[in-house]
């Protein structure tokens, strides 16, 4: 029984843990499944509906933008081809039939004015000024006339309907200048009433009688025209003050020139006149006469009987004598007698004494006479090109009003006697391809005005030792002499700006030349000079410097502090090198370094030069330079410079090199470094 009930306790055990086994394994299936499927569907939904919507946002977005923009351009585009295609069509319509209309009504208003007889084309215009050399005496400047608006006048009746027109308002000026007129129409005539009469570059071979008949007439310009006479009806313009008939070809003055007794002002020149007469004397009112580039000989001694002539210009002639006459022109101020054959002057010609220019430059002169010092109203002084040795001793003194001496081009072995009284109110003297040795000592102590000396192809050998009191000096030339040596003394010339000491016998120069602080231009060409001074680069405001076929091996760091210079001629030398501060010349336009045999390189700090223009490097080796690129030329040799040049920091935003294969190219901070291959460059690289 007890065994039984054991049995029966132990099934009843194994059923219920089967049971609940079951029940167990069944529920959790169905329950996991359950909430599986339930969790994984939501995250499933959740996931594809959060997709699915940022797709479809995003794809019609896209979509909806891009339909869109191409709608409305679609729809600009023609609503503004519509718009303008009309606007346009409407406005060059309108803007055209407005053209044509107004071109007919001018046309016809042109017609209608021709049927009228109109020749309003020559009435003056006085809103423009015209530009006349013509001048009276007592005028300050070209009397200006009105220029006429009107086209060209080609015919015998286009000149009579100027003359009707100047007729019916009674003009008393008339300017037909440049109307390529060739006759002058006897209607001319009529013109009673005109003053002035402008018929200057056309094509007038001569003149009608009738013009003759213009009795009030006072002005009468005829230049550039092909006149080889006048009619001698002319003489009845008895109140003609002015008659200008330069740019002629005239081989003689006509007779009825020296009839008009009434003239001020003759002007002659450019003609081809071979004399003049002597009834020249009987234009006794002239006051301005001028017969400069003709063919003339001599003049008659009736010259002497202008005597209120003021201003005489002979000069470009073939005179070689003055007469005595010419002394008898006591009212002249400006005589201009350079460019002829002169021999001599008269001594008349100290009774000048208005006188404050005379021209003698470019003659045959070989002595100046002594009667000139009672012309002491002049104010410069100009014997050029002569043959002139010396001067009679005081007329610089005596003429104290002189402020320009020109000796230039003579034969002087020494300066003027006269001692520093003769200086006293220059401020130019030029001296200039002589013969002179030596300037004396004390000769400008009184020159207080002296600011230019100009002692350039002379056969000085040295410097007066009182140099340093040229105080004033700003220009001084002393080319081309047998100097050897430049005083210290020069450091004085605080005001100097241009010394030129080229062609000389320097090996050296005074240190204290860095005193000059307003050197702007130093030219040492052609010297025997192995350095320069350091001082150099004091000299701050220095923008020339020339030191061109010199024996220079280098040229001092120095010469980086002419932050000003503008050009630097350093050629012909003996240079291996150029310093790295020549980089720092950033106004350097020209650098000529050209014919120096020992120049193997160059500085990459060249490179900085940013305003160089011009760099001659002709016949310099440049050995370590790529042979490919000098031959280039020195564009290539800059570009190569930079592209090389540790100190090049910056990259230009396109920089081009042309006929350079490119390797390899390494890029940092500070360099650029190109390695280049050992076969002719042929190619080109744009970085």
């Amino acid at each position: 029984m007890l065994y039984s009930n054991k049995h029966t306790h132990l099934s009843i055990c194994i059923y219920l843990s089967v049971c609940l086994s079951i029940y167990l394994s069944i529920y959790l299936s169905v329950y996991l499944s359950i909430y599986l499927s339930v969790c994984l569907s939501v995250y499933l939904s959740v996931c594809l509906s959060v997709y699915l919507s940022i797709y479809l946002s995003v794809y019609l977005s896209i979509c909806l933008s891009i339909y869109l923009s191409v709608c409305l351009s679609i729809y600009l585009s023609v609503c503004l081809s519509i718009y303008l295609s009309v606007y346009l069509s409407i406005y060059l319509s309108v803007y055209l039939s407005i053209c044509l209309s107004v071109y007919l009504s001018i046309c016809l208003s042109v017609c209608l004015s021709e049927k009228k007889g109109s020749s309003s084309s020559l009435v003056g215009d006085p809103s423009r000024p015209r530009q006349v050399t013509v001048t009276t005496p007592g005028q300050k400047g070209a009397k200006p006339t009105v220029p006429s608006k009107r086209p060209s006048v080609k015919a015998d009746l286009d000149v009579s309907k100027e003359f009707n027109k100047c007729k019916e308002e009674g003009a008393k000026r008339l300017d037909l200048s440049k109307s390529q007129i060739t006759v002058i129409p006897s209607s001319v005539k009529e013109l009673s009433q005109l003053n002035e009469l402008y018929l200057y570059g056309n094509r007038l071979s001569s003149l009608p009688t009738e013009i003759g008949w213009l009795s009030h007439l006072q002005t009468l310009a005829l230049s550039e025209n092909s006149l080889t006479t006048l009619p001698e009806s002319l003489v009845n313009l008895k109140h003609l003050k002015v008659l200008d008939l330069r740019h002629n070809k005239l081989n003689e003055i006509p007779d009825v020139v020296y009839k008009l007794t009434s003239l001020t002002t003759l002007f002659l020149r450019f003609n081809r006149i071979r004399q003049v007469d002597e009834a020249i004397s009987n234009l006794t009112n002239l006051a301005m006469f001028s017969l400069r580039e003709n063919k003339i000989k001599e003049l008659p001694k009736g010259i002497g009987n202008l005597v209120n002539l003021m201003t005489f210009d002979i000069s470009h002639n073939h005179l070689e004598h003055l007469p005595e006459e010419i002394g008898n022109c006591v009212m002249l101020n400006s005589l201009d007698l350079q460019h002829n054959e002169l021999l001599d002057i008269p001594a008349s010609i100290g009774n000048l004494r208005s006188l404050t220019r005379l021209g003698l430059r470019y003659n045959r002169l070989s002595a100046i006479p002594k009667s000139l010092e009672n012309c002491v109203n002049m104010d410069e002084f100009n014997v050029e090109g002569n043959n002139i040795s010396s001067l009679p001793e005081g007329l610089l003194s005596s003429l104290t009003h002189l402020s320009i001496i020109t000796l230039s081009r003579n034969a002087f072995q020494s300066y003027p006697t006269g001692g520093p009284s003769q200086f006293c109110s220059a401020y130019s003297i030029n001296m200039e391809q002589n013969q002179i040795n030596k300037i004396p000592y004390g000769i400008f102590s009184r020159a207080q005005c002296l600011t230019k000396l100009n002692m350039k192809d002379n056969q000085l050998t040295s410097l007066p030792l009182d140099i340093g009191t040229w105080s004033n000096m700003v220009e001084l030339n002393l080319g081309t002499n047998q100097l050897s040596k430049i005083p210290e003394d020069i450091q004085d010339l605080q005001k100097l700006e241009v010394l030129t000491l080229s062609n000389n016998l320097l090996r050296r120069l005074p240190a204290k030349i860095g005193n000059l602080k307003k050197l702007r231009v130093l030219d040492l060409e052609e010297n025997r000079l192995e350095s320069l001074p350091q001082e150099i680069g004091q000299l701050r405001k220095l923008q020339r410097l020339v030191v061109q076929s010199n024996l220079l091996t280098s040229l001092p760091r120095a010469i980086g502090s002419l932050t000003e210079l503008t050009y630097l001629g350093a050629g012909e030398n003996n240079l291996t090198t150029l310093p790295s501060e020549i980089g720092f010349l950033e106004n350097l336009e020209s650098l000529y370094i050209n014919d120096n045999q020992e120049l193997h390189s160059l500085p990459y700090e060249l490179a900085l030069c940013g305003n160089l223009q011009i760099m001659s490097i002709e016949n310099c080796p440049l050995s370590q330079i790529p042979a490919e690129i000098v031959n280039k030329g020195p564009s290539l040799v800059i570009q190569f410079l930079k592209l090389r040049g540790t100190y090049y920091c910056q990259i230009q935003p396109v920089i081009s090199v042309m006929c350079l294969p490119l390797c390899t190219l390494s890029l940092s901070s500070f360099s650029i470094k190109l390695v280049l291959p050992s076969r002719p460059l042929s190619q080109h690289f744009v970085i």
